[in-house]
């Protein structure tokens, strides 16, 4: 343990070199940002963080093209969780399109996004509702990997905040993780129940042992993984369920995509 540690140490201490030499070698100005922070997204290498963040980017993309049909002139996006702007990037190169809006409960995250994306209006969010945005304020609202981590009890809710501050006809691109991601097998938890298990339960979650040295978080914070079929029965009460895309985001998560 105190040798992976001192690895992580070492590192960040010279990542500001990888940083330098992926700029250099990629012709990239824009920003990078620190390795505790790309870490805490499971992508510290930089090639991969930018990989990924693409992949997540793109499905979401082509799901606002397909099924965003209001056609204000500059809709109001919101990331929600934005983290250190992984997705957000790649909206923020197209900004002329958007007026862009991100929040996260990590405040190391957001001071990074105030600072590097300052076209982005950003705030430090908590981790129970509500958000400081009045209602049916959005046009789109998108959140990767956030619902992958709530506890059950805070689903709900959650999904009701994002309800409220949707304008009517808005869409909410919203990502979960279920069969596929596990048979994938992922960096969120090492879960203590089978495939069959989930499938019959529908949604199953594992509280993360060390949430203590993960900024922002409530009392619980954990793995949450979820089955189409129980996506779909349960998160209609409110939105209309437009479609669910298995896989799509970075090769793992589902994406559901709801109008209000």
């Amino acid at each position: 343990m105190y040798m992976k540690e001192l690895i992580k140490q070492i590192y960040n201490a010279i990542d500001p070199v990888f940083i330098f030499i992926y700029r250099l070698l990629n012709n990239f100005k824009g920003p990078i940002p620190p390795a505790r922070n790309r870490a805490r997204v499971g992508n510290r290498f930089i090639k991969q963080f930018m990989k990924s963040g693409k992949n997540c980017y793109l499905p979401v993309s082509n799901a606002i093209k397909l099924y965003y049909k209001e056609h204000e002139i500059k809709p109001k996006v919101l990331d929600f969780g934005a983290g250190v702007g992984r997705t957000l990037q790649y909206f923020a190169h197209n900004n002329n399109a958007y007026a862009l809006y991100a929040c996260d409960v990590d405040s190391s995250a957001s001071a990074y996004l105030l600072k590097a994306f300052p076209d982005v209006k950003t705030y430090c969010s908590q981790y129970v509702p509500p958000l400081v945005y009045q209602s049916n304020y959005f046009d789109i609202v998108y959140s990767v990997s956030i619902w992958t981590h709530l506890p059950l009890n805070s689903q709900e809710p959650w999904l009701d905040e994002i309800y409220r501050i949707l304008k009517p006809g808005g869409i909410a691109l919203l990502t979960t993780i279920g069969t596929y991601g596990f048979k994938k097998g992922t960096h969120l938890q090492s879960f203590d129940y089978s495939i069959e298990e989930l499938v019959d339960k529908g949604i199953k979650y594992c509280e993360y042992d060390d949430k203590e040295n993960i900024p922002g978080t409530g009392d619980s914070y954990g793995a949450t993984y979820q089955t189409i079929d129980y996506t779909k029965n349960n998160w209609n009460k409110k939105f209309t369920i437009l479609d669910i895309q298995e896989g799509v985001i970075d090769d793992l998560n589902d994406l559901v995509i709801l109008r209000k």
